[in-house]
């Protein structure tokens, strides 16, 4: 039985002709063993029969509450959500993910014990086979109970956490009184662009080493192309970013990192069709990376990324369709 000591966790879904995965993504979370749960799906649109879906299951399950608005993205979903909510904590979810078992209980647990405004959890990666496997992020969790937001931020930059706002709690109270929303207009980075800003202003962090989320990766996702409009975007966002972090002194780690990101950006515009608009990114972008890229910067990238910014420095980048096989070639040349 529930009592009023038991905080209330709104879990925000946004959902859009997510058909396949919204069924399983949804019961993940009512089949936590923590009751006390606020399920607000915001159908973004959907063209397929995932609102019907998502009624059916709001017949079935009084903790499911389902919203219908306009297509406007993912960001403009969460911030919906956001605002629907009633309780103390808030998960966000991706429609084609889901929930491990019992972990909102640790996840609330953890945040009560450590006073946390966030709580950052390591995740697990379903991939398009049916295996499991680890996270897309270089180095291991961070082995620490608590930090500050700066010092996650860091844990960041190092690769030790991944850019994604799902694998965060948050107290709800916090985000309201940041009044920082996600933003819009952004195609890719933006939840970059969210933890930069909501983090440099969160006084702890508690952290959960285990796996508490099922990342998937489907096969849409893999062979998704890339368009100008969301290069150009993502180059906007990580602009963004690079600006709010030199207004408060950016360290060497943040320099590799943001160096990291645009080199990546750039390997998008590659296959992007010709145009005087690519051109012009494409400079854009080739000047942010030279600007940034220190020689003790450059230290802290991998093998793979310093070749990539020696191509483009030299521009040859552009010419190298599969960045691979030139490693591979160069490795044989080269003693870096």
């Amino acid at each position: 039985m529930l009592t009023k000591s038991v905080p209330q966790v709104s879990v925000i879904i946004p959902a859009y002709n997510a058909e396949k995965y919204i069924e399983e993504c949804v019961l993940s979370v009512l089949k936590q063993n923590y009751q006390n749960l606020e399920i607000i799906v915001v159908n973004d649109g959907s063209s397929d029969s995932t609102l019907s879906i998502l009624m059916n299951m709001q017949k079935r399950f009084p903790s499911v509450l389902v919203f219908s608005k306009d297509n406007e993205g993912v960001s403009a979903a969460r911030n919906f959500g956001i605002s629907k909510a009633h309780g103390k904590y808030v998960l966000l979810l991706d429609s084609d993910d889901a929930y491990l078992p019992d972990s909102v209980s640790l996840l609330v647990e953890t945040a009560e014990r450590n006073k946390a405004q966030m709580v950052s959890f390591n995740f697990e990666t379903l991939f398009p086979d049916g295996s499991i496997g680890e996270r897309p992020v270089e180095y291991s969790f961070p082995d620490v109970k608590t930090s500050t937001g700066h010092e996650c931020v860091e844990y960041i930059y190092a690769e030790h956490i991944g850019y994604f706002s799902w694998a965060f709690m948050y107290d709800r109270q916090f985000l309201v009184d940041l009044h920082i929303l996600y933003p819009q207009g952004f195609a890719l980075l933006e939840d970059a662009l969210f933890l930069n800003k909501i983090l440099r202003q969160c006084s702890r962090v508690a952290y959960v080493s285990k796996p508490c989320y099922r990342y998937r990766i489907t096969e849409g996702s893999l062979s998704k192309r890339t368009s100008l409009a969301t290069v150009d975007s993502a180059f906007k966002s990580l602009s963004e970013i690079q600006r709010i972090a030199h207004s408060e002194g950016s360290s060497i780690r943040f320099d590799a990192h943001v160096v990291r990101l645009y080199l990546y950006i750039y390997t998008l515009l590659i296959d992007c069709p010709a145009s005087k608009e690519k051109s012009k990114l494409r400079h854009s972008i080739r000047k942010k990376v030279l600007e940034t890229c220190s020689r003790n910067s450059f230290q802290l990238l991998c093998l793979s990324d310093k070749i990539k910014l020696i191509l483009l420095k030299v521009f040859l980048l552009d010419n190298t369709h599969n960045i691979k096989d030139c490693v591979k070639k160069l490795l044989k040349k080269s003693s870096f």
